[in-house]
């Protein structure tokens, strides 16, 4: 299975066991069932924060593409400073 249909399918399970036992529940479990949501996406917020802060923590060097966006940077300059434009 793709990584959608896995994904659509443990969000279909989980609403759907959160739906029963929301409807089942009674008394402190209901409390706790009904703010489940509200915990589901803090913690889905946390794991992206922290996705992409490791990602950027391990950031490669790329020099060929820094050296090509210097050119492009030059490149700008150059077409800016025909145009009359002060940089």
């Amino acid at each position: 299975m793709s990584r959608g249909t896995n994904l659509f399918v443990a969000f279909s399970v989980s609403g759907i066991v959160w739906i029963v036992t929301l409807f089942l529940s009674t008394g402190y479990v209901n409390e706790v069932v009904k703010s489940m949501p509200t915990y589901a996406l803090i913690l889905y917020f946390s794991y992206a924060l922290f996705k992409v802060g490791g990602d950027l923590a391990r950031l490669k060097d790329y020099p060929e593409e820094a050296q090509s966006l210097q050119k492009e940077v030059e490149e700008a300059k150059r077409f800016y400073k025909e145009k009359g434009l002060k940089l």
